[in-house]
């Protein structure tokens, strides 16, 4: 098996954050939404246990923002070549360098 190198683990990582970021922000936005009776959210859930849950949800949802915010703005950065090489494009493959 193949060793693979940290941008594989690095972009699994950005991967995984956005989907639980998106999951923490939905529970978030319900929760919230709940507290304060709207949009006909008071079937759902009563309000002590949304209460909680928004409260207990707040550090996740801030860790999983930072992680996520960083490893995409880092990954932007490499694609706009401000760190590391950049990776010559096929076109300029085929051309001489001087």
């Amino acid at each position: 098996m193949a060793r693979k190198n940290l941008n594989y683990y690095l972009v699994k990582t950005t991967r995984l954050s956005g989907w639980l970021l998106l999951l923490l922000m939905v529970v978030y936005v319900v929760t919230g939404l709940r507290m304060r009776g709207e949009l006909g959210l008071e079937g759902l859930l009563d309000y002590d246990p949304a209460h909680a849950i928004h409260q207990l949800f707040i550090w996740p949802l801030i860790a999983v923002l930072v992680v996520h915010s960083v490893l995409t703005v880092y990954f932007a950065f490499r694609r706009w070549g401000w760190i590391g090489k950049r990776t010559r494009t096929p076109d300029a493959r085929n051309r001489p360098e001087h």
